[in-house]
C-alpha cells in the first residue's frame, strides 16, 4: 500500500545518512495523516443521516456483528416475501443479456481504438474501449429506434459482430505507435497480497451491487422517465418525440442501454432488469480507469486502493442498484480527465508528441467528455468545459511553435469528438422539437409545446438558489462543503478521509536526478489539475443546480483518485530508499481505518441504501415495488375484472412504469390532461366544460378510469417544490361525480392521517 516504485541504488552520498532522513520524515508525515484522518473519522461520525433521520450513525456500529449474521442466515419474519439461495436462478437470463452487452461494447470500442490508432494496452485499453464501446451501443440503439428497427437481431447482431471480430483483430499486429507510460510509471513490487486482499474485498462488493440492479426499481425519477421513456418506446416500437413527459428529450445515453436490454431480452417488464444491470458495469468499470490510472502515475498500490474507495462507497452502491444516469456521468468525468493527462504527459514529463498521436488522444477525449454530456446536459459545464480548456491551455503552454496552430487543431478534433458522442442526441431533438437542448434554452431556441408559462415553471423548478448577498452565498458554500464530503447518508469517510492526504505529494524531493523531477513534476500536476477538477465540480453544482445530492456523486470518481493516491502517500518518500524496520506505522493505521470504514459502509447500504431484492422471489419484489393503486388496477385488468378497453388517465402521477394496463399520463413540467381535457379555455381554468363535451373528449380517447394520485399533487405542492395545476382539487371531482361522468371510486387508498387521501380510482360512466 505505502511503497512506490523507485530506483534501489540510493540516490545519497551516504545510505545511512539517506536512511535517517527517510525515517525523520516519515515520521512526520505520519503523524501529520493519522491526525488528520482520526479527526476526519471523528467529525464525520457526529453528523447524522438528513435523508433518513430516524438512523444515526453511532446505532449502525453496534449491530454490525448481528447484521453480518443475518446476512448468511436472514431471519424468519412472517409476511416477508419469500426468499431463497434458489432464486439467483432467476437472474441468471437478466445477468447473460448484459454481458452480452458488455461484450459487445468491449468489442465494438476495441474496434475503434484500432481505427483510430490510439496504441493504449493493458487495463488503460480496456477501460477506453469500454467506454467508447458503451457510446456506440447507445447510439446505435437510438439509430434503430428511430428507424423502427427495435428487433433483437440487428442488435444482437451489431453486438456479436463487434465481440468477434475484436477477437479475430486481438492477435494481430498492431502498426501504430503505442502511448506506452512514461518510465517512472508504478509497477511496484511486493503489492501481490494487498491486489488479492482488494480483490477480496470487492468481489462481494461488486456481486451485491449487481444483484441489487436487477431489483425492481421505487425511485420516482426512475420510473418516471429512466425507464418510463424506453417503455413507451419499445411498446410502440420505435423512439419517437414523447409530448406528455420532458424528459424523455434528455440524451439519453444510459437509457438507451436499458432499453437495449428490453429488445434482446424482448420484454419491457424484465428486460428492464437485464438493461440496469448492463448500467451499473459502469461501476466496475469506472474502477478499472481508477486503478490503470493510479498505477500509471503512482502506483499499482494507489491503483488499488482508488479502486477499493470507490468500490466499497454507499453512494456508488447507491447509483448502482437505482438506475440512475451519475454512475454513467461519473465514470465519462473521470475517462475524460483520464484522456487529457494522457495527452498532456508527455509534455509535463519531459517529452514530444507527435502531432498525429495529439490528433487522436484529443480525439478521444473529445468523445469522453461528449459522452459525458450524452449521459446528462449537466456534463456540459462539468466536463466538456474544463477538458477542453485543460487540453488548450496544455498545447498553448508547451508547444513551443506554432502554438496557436496547434491549439486551433487540438480544439478542432476535441469538437468533433464531442459532437459524435452528443451530436446525434442534439440533431434528434433539433429535428423533433427545433431546439437543440430541449427543454433547456427555451428564450433562444423555442421549442414546440412550450411557452412561457411552462418555460418559467421548469426554470423555476431546476434554479440553483438565489441568495440575498455574497456573504450569504459564502456561509450556504461551506455548509455545502460540508455536506459533499461529510453531512450525507451515502458517504464514505474513506473519500475525504484519504483524499487530502494526497496534497503530500506536493513536497517529493527534487534536484536529486532528471527522472526523479520528471517524476515528481508529472505527478504533482496531476494531483494539481485534478483537485482543480473537483473545485469545479463543486462550483458547478453549487452555481448552477438546484442544490439535488446526487447530482455532485459523479465528482466521487475523481475524489477516489484521489483518495486512492494519498493512502499511499509514503511513496513520496521512497526516492531510492527503502523503508526501514519499523516504518509500517501508516500501514497498520491505514488498514484499521480502512476496515473499520468498509464495515461502516456496508451497514449504511444495508439499512439505508436502497431497495435491493437480493435472493428475494423476483415476482414477489415486482409486487412490492408497486404503488397499491397501480397494483390494483394490474390485477383488476389482468384477471378480466376491467373490460378490455380500458384506458386509465392519470392525474398528478407520471411513474407509470410499472403499469401493466393502457394509459395515459404527463409530467409536471407539461401540459395537463385532465385540465386540457376539462377546463373551460374561456375561463382560465376556472370552470369545468360542458358534461358532455368532457364525456366526447373522454370517448375519443378512449380514457374508461382517471386515476388520482393526491399524495403526489400535494408534494409538488409544498413550499419550493415545482407546483401544480390548481385546476386539479378534490372538488372538481366531486362536482364530476355530480354531473354523472365519474362514478363512486373504486379504490381509494388512505394517507397518513385519518381523513387523508392518497389516491382514488374513479370508473368514467356512459
Amino acid at each position: 500500500m505505502t511503497r512506490m516504485s523507485g530506483h534501489s541504488k540510493p540516490l545519497g552520498s551516504n545510505t545511512a545518512t539517506s536512511v535517517g532522513l527517510f525515517y525523520q520524515r516519515y515520521l512526520v508525515y505520519s503523524s501529520l495523516a493519522i491526525l488528520w484522518v482520526v479527526g476526519f473519522f471523528v467529525w464525520f461520525q457526529s453528523f447524522g443521516f438528513p435523508n433518513n433521520p430516524s438512523v444515526q450513525r453511532w446505532m449502525l456500529w453496534s449491530g454490525i456483528p448481528y447484521d453480518f449474521l443475518d446476512i448468511v442466515d436472514p431471519p424468519t419474519v412472517q409476511s416477508a416475501a419469500p426468499w431463497s439461495w434458489l432464486f439467483l436462478l432467476q437472474r441468471v437470463p437478466f445477468f447473460l443479456t448484459a454481458v452480452v452487452i458488455w461484450i459487445g461494447a468491449w468489442g465494438l470500442g476495441s474496434l475503434t481504438l484500432r481505427l483510430i490508432k490510439l496504441g493504449l494496452v493493458g487495463c488503460e485499453r480496456l477501460f477506453f474501449s469500454t467506454c467508447l464501446g458503451f457510446a456506440i451501443v447507445s447510439l446505435s440503439t437510438l439509430l434503430l429506434g428511430l428507424c423502427g428497427c427495435m428487433s433483437r437481431w440487428p442488435l444482437g447482431l451489431l453486438l456479436v459482430a463487434g465481440f468477434i471480430g475484436e477477437c479475430l483483430y486481438h492477435f494481430r499486429r498492431q502498426n501504430f505507435d503505442r502511448i506506452a507510460g512514461p518510465p517512472f510509471a508504478g509497477q511496484s513490487s511486493g503489492l501481490t497480497r494487498l491486489g488479492w486482499i482488494a480483490v477480496a474485498i470487492l468481489v462481494p462488493f461488486v456481486s451485491v451491487q449487481l444483484l441489487g440492479a436487477m431489483s425492481p426499481q421505487t425511485d420516482f425519477d426512475v420510473i418516471e422517465y429512466h425507464l418510463g421513456g424506453p417503455k413507451e418506446w419499445f411498446l410502440q416500437g420505435q423512439i419517437t418525440r414523447l409530448p406528455h413527459n420532458v424528459y424523455t428529450n434528455f440524451p439519453f445515453l444510459t437509457e438507451m442501454l436499458i432499453l437495449a436490454g428490453m429488445i434482446l431480452y424482448g420484454d419491457w417488464h424484465w428486460g428492464a432488469l437485464a438493461g440496469q444491470v448492463a448500467i451499473a458495469g459502469f461501476i466496475p468499470l469506472t474502477a478499472v480507469g481508477l486503478f490503470a490510472a493510479g498505477r500509471r502515475w503512482f502506483s499499482a498500490g494507489a491503483g488499488i486502493m482508488a479502486a477499493l474507495v470507490y468500490l466499497t462507497s454507499p453512494w456508488t452502491y447507491r447509483i448502482s442498484i437505482i438506475a440512475y444516469a451519475e454512475g454513467g456521468l461519473a465514470c465519462y468525468l473521470f475517462a475524460a480527465l483520464f484522456a487529457a493527462f494522457l495527452f498532456r504527459e508527455p509534455f509535463v514529463a519531459g517529452g514530444t508528441l507527435s502531432q498525429k498521436n495529439a490528433i487522436k488522444l484529443a480525439l478521444v477525449t473529445g468523445m469522453m467528455a461528449g459522452s459525458a454530456m450524452a449521459c446528462k446536459y449537466t456534463g456540459l459545464t462539468s466536463v466538456v468545459v474544463p477538458i477542453g480548456c485543460l487540453l488548450v491551455w496544455t498545447t498553448v503552454r508547451h508547444v513551443q511553435t506554432a502554438r496557436l496552430q496547434w491549439a486551433l487543431i487540438m480544439s478542432v478534433f476535441f469538437s468533433v469528438g464531442v459532437l459524435v458522442s452528443v451530436g446525434p442526441w442534439l440533431l434528434k431533438n433539433a429535428v423533433a422539437t427545433g431546439n437543440p437542448v430541449y427543454p433547456l434554452a427555451y428564450r433562444i431556441f423555442g421549442g414546440i409545446d412550450r411557452d412561457e408559462t411552462l418555460d418559467a415553471k421548469w426554470r423555476h423548478g431546476h434554479a440553483s438558489k438565489t441568495y440575498s448577498g455574497w456573504n450569504e452565498r459564502l456561509i450556504d458554500a461551506s455548509v455545502k462543503l460540508t455536506d459533499v464530503s461529510a453531512n450525507n447518508d451515502w458517504h464514505s469517510p474513506l473519500m475525504f478521509g484519504f483524499a487530502p492526504l494526497s496534497l503530500f505529494w506536493w513536497f517529493r524531493r527534487r534536484g536529486q536526478s532528471t527522472v526523479i523531477d520528471s517524476e515528481g513534476s508529472s505527478q504533482r500536476s496531476v494531483i494539481g489539475l485534478t483537485w482543480l477538477y473537483i473545485g469545479w465540480q463543486f462550483a458547478t453544482w453549487f452555481l448552477f443546480t438546484h442544490h439535488i445530492d446526487r447530482f455532485y456523486v459523479p465528482m466521487f470518481s475523481a475524489v477516489s483518485f484521489m483518495a486512492g493516491v494519498g493512502a499511499c502517500w509514503p511513496g513520496i518518500l521512497a526516492s531510492g530508499v527503502k523503508p526501514v524496520r519499523g516504518s509500517g506505522i501508516w500501514n497498520w493505521f491505514a488498514g484499521a481505518f480502512i476496515l473499520a470504514s468498509i464495515l461502516y459502509n456496508a451497514e449504511v447500504m444495508l439499512y439505508v441504501g436502497g431497495f435491493n431484492a437480493g435472493r428475494l422471489d423476483l415476482n414477489a419484489a415486482s409486487e412490492i415495488a408497486v404503488s397499491p393503486r397501480i397494483r390494483w388496477l394490474n390485477q383488476e385488468f389482468e384477471s378480466g375484472h376491467l373490460p378490455p378497453a380500458t384506458k386509465v388517465l392519470c392525474v398528478g402521477g407520471a411513474g407509470m412504469f410499472h403499469a401493466r394496463y393502457p394509459y395515459l399520463y404527463n409530467t409536471v413540467f407539461d401540459r395537463s390532461w385532465f385540465e386540457e381535457l376539462c377546463a373551460d379555455p374561456q375561463s382560465e381554468g376556472e370552470r369545468l366544460r360542458d358534461v358532455q363535451e368532457i364525456r366526447s373528449r373522454f370517448r375519443q380517447l378512449g380514457i374508461t378510469h382517471v386515476d388520482v394520485n393526491w399524495s403526489e399533487i400535494r408534494r409538488y405542492r409544498e413550499p419550493g417544490s415545482y407546483g401544480y395545476s390548481e385546476f386539479v382539487q378534490p372538488e372538481r371531482f366531486e362536482e364530476l361525480q355530480r354531473l354523472g361522468l365519474f362514478g363512486p371510486s373504486l379504490f381509494t387508498s388512505g394517507g397518513h392521517e385519518p381523513d387523508e387521501i392518497n389516491g382514488q380510482v374513479f370508473p368514467v360512466l356512459d
